[in-house]
């Protein structure tokens, strides 16, 4: 019987990571993306290395708004419910202003935690941040924070939070700062053989592996949150 898995923020430096991780998977899956624009094709010439078929369905719809109600369809149209992962982000600066960074990372992944779980989802994982907290000062945290809590209120059988530090890897649009930082991890990684680097910064493959697999381990249920160590620990070894 094959998995079913869907991604949200397939285009994402996460995201991509897991599509590309289970379209590799040794068990046949059926794999939903939806997305504002075509997945890029990197992702996609994995899917010529896979040593199975995999049935892969990637509506593409422009307008987010629409997106809860076409992700509610998409998952009641799996042949079971199927495990969800959210890796949908943005940044301040290409949102236009925090309002609008709230906007696209709040409220659309709550709209599309709802849709999931009227669905009949019941493994919902979503990538987080370090120091993710209602209760914080600043406000990227503090979102971070309020998306946890408020897709926990959904009532997911299982929900899995990932809270990685500084994301590693190429990503699709220029972030100056974020650059700057990667720079100085990888030349930390180097020096101290990953002991320095994998404390505060995380490879994006790493982070979408430790995913995954904690929403493949059936010894997780309830609520469970992974943390940098636990994120290398679980995601860190690249095989199946």
């Amino acid at each position: 019987m094959a998995n079913n898995f869907a991604i949200l923020g397939a285009t994402g430096l996460v995201g991509s990571n897991i599509f590309k991780y289970l379209v590799q998977s040794p068990t046949p899956s059926n794999i939903i993306t939806l997305t504002r624009r075509k997945l890029d094709e990197a992702p996609a010439l994995a899917l010529s290395t896979s040593p199975v078929d995999h049935t892969i369905t990637q509506p593409v719809e422009p307008d987010s708004s629409k997106w809860p109600a076409v992700f509610g369809e998409l998952c009641k149209a799996a042949s079971s419910p199927p495990i969800v992962f959210t890796g949908l982000a943005t940044t301040r600066a290409a949102a236009g202003g925090f309002e609008k960074q709230y906007a696209l990372e709040h409220d659309l992944n709550i709209a599309l935690a709802q849709a999931a779980k009227e669905a009949g989802v019941k493994t919902f994982v979503l990538i987080s941040s370090v120091g993710a907290s209602k209760d914080s000062r600043m406000p990227y945290t503090r979102m971070k924070g309020e998306i946890e809590d408020d897709i926990e209120a959904c009532g997911f059988e299982r929900y899995i939070i990932i809270r990685p530090g500084l994301l590693l890897g190429p990503r699709s649009e220029v972030r100056y700062a974020e650059g700057l930082m990667q720079m100085i991890a990888r030349g930390l990684h180097k020096i101290s053989n990953g002991a320095l680097s994998n404390s505060w910064a995380q490879s994006g493959d790493v982070v979408a592996r430790a995913a995954v697999r904690a929403a493949l381990d059936e010894g997780i249920t309830g609520k469970k949150i992974l943390g940098q160590h636990e994120i290398v620990q679980i995601g860190g070894k690249p095989d199946w």
